[in-house]
């Protein structure tokens, strides 16, 4: 829809749907939709020796605390962000509200206007 693709090009995700590429559809690969875990859990296991295994397992450890932090942060500015929305969605509204009496005053006026120029 034109309103996901206008999210997506504000959030530099890219507009449409991507076409997976080989690596994507790699059930091995960390990081792609086809991810099989058990499969990857399944071969790691059965190739690696024990200290490959430690290191791997320190490297996973890390980059989810990283990912963890990220996404800390991202929810963190978007929080700030809404709240900032917020505020001014607020200051936007006291300052119609305000505008009012003004408009009623312009209205008026417009009607001695046309009044008059009615008698004229």
């Amino acid at each position: 829809s034109r309103a996901r693709d206008l999210l997506r090009k504000h959030y530099g995700l890219g507009v449409g749907v991507p076409q997976p590429s080989g690596k994507e559809r790699d059930p091995m690969d960390l990081d792609s939709p086809a991810f099989d875990a058990k499969a990857y859990y399944e071969q790691l296991i059965t190739t690696a020796s024990l200290p490959t295994l430690l290191k791997r397992e320190n490297e996973l450890t890390s980059e989810i605390r990283q990912l963890d932090g990220k996404r800390q942060a991202l929810v963190y500015n978007h929080h700030h962000e809404l709240i900032a929305a917020s505020d001014t969605i607020a200051a936007m509204k006291t300052r119609a509200e305000s505008l009012d009496a003004d408009l009623d005053l312009l209205r008026a006026a417009f009607s001695e206007i046309s009044r008059l120029g009615a008698e004229v």
